[in-house]
């Protein structure tokens, strides 16, 4: 089917009358209701006049229970012909939608299958750009836009080139600042890894190199210290065989062992950096 069918619908008229609706005898009844207002509206209420309030109170709600009663019938009535009318229009609408709704259900099962499409073959331009740019297919995350029907190829092309370029610039930023951050690290003997992490996740150069220097400035105060506190120590120290004896109270402060540890190379820093900030002696053997 290719040429678009022009659907008519037969002439027909919907006969409608506006409706009157009035109120006979209103001004006889408004006053009536006045009156009733008016004469208690400023009744006080006392303990001696608590049951007169109650009845009071209970008579005049029965008179406006009373009144909306019957704007309530008034209304079912008066929305009756419209009702009427708006159920045999539900009904032929629902005849239509028979045919509109499997309809409706095909096209966008062929839209998404044109949408897949679309989407495969950006995934091929993805995949034959991506080494001319240096990066990874996956890299690369597919906009929106690219899938609509009416962009063109040269405009998706230069998409992927400007996300690409964009995410080489990041990752050979990143490769310069990891690289100066593990030299920076290294020359101040500080474990790298920790600090490439954070690089990774976002973290600023300056502010990393700054962090390392603190860390270090508190490592050598930490080690003044306790530098300081085994020079006191040792004067009251003696060295007898493999151990150190408090010569105060005799308690033997250390002794000597011999470890073969095996490790990685991050973890020996680590075990390295901890011993020194512990004051434990060692030495390598080999």
């Amino acid at each position: 089917m290719t040429t678009k069918p022009e659907l008519t619908l037969p002439d027909y008229r919907v006969e409608y009358l506006p409706t009157i609706i009035s109120i006979q005898n209103y001004e006889q009844l408004q006053q009536t209701v006045d009156d009733y207002a008016n004469k208690f509206n400023n009744m006080v209420v006392t303990d001696a006049t608590e049951k007169d309030a109650k009845n009071i109170r209970a008579e005049l709600r029965k008179v406006s229970t009373a009144l909306d009663n019957r704007r309530k019938e008034i209304k079912k009535d008066f929305n009756r012909p419209y009702d009427d009318f708006a159920e045999k229009v539900n009904v032929l609408r629902s005849n239509l939608d028979k045919a509109i709704i499997p309809i409706d259900r095909g096209l966008k099962e062929l839209e998404e299958q044109q949408r897949q499409g679309r989407l495969a073959g950006v995934q091929e331009l993805i995949e034959e750009m991506a080494p001319n740019y240096g990066v990874e297919p996956t890299e690369i995350e597919v906009e929106p836009t690219w899938l609509n029907k009416t962009i063109s190829k040269k405009k998706i092309v230069d998409g992927i080139a400007g996300t690409m370029v964009s995410i080489k610039k990041a990752k050979d930023k990143l490769a310069t600042d990891i690289l100066t951050i593990t030299k920076y690290a290294e020359i101040q003997k500080v474990d790298p890894s920790g600090w490439v992490d954070q690089l990774k996740q976002g973290q600023d150069v300056d502010y990393l190199m700054a962090a390392i220097d603190a860390q270090v400035k508190r490592k050598v105060e930490k080690q003044r210290q306790l530098e300081a506190k085994a020079a006191e120590e040792q004067t009251h120290q003696e060295t007898r065989g493999d151990a150190i004896i408090d010569t105060d109270t005799g308690e033997v402060i250390s002794h000597s062992v011999a470890l073969m540890i095996t490790t990685t190379k991050e973890k020996m820093w680590l075990l390295k950096n901890f011993m020194d900030a512990n004051q434990i002696q060692y030495e390598k053997v080999r």
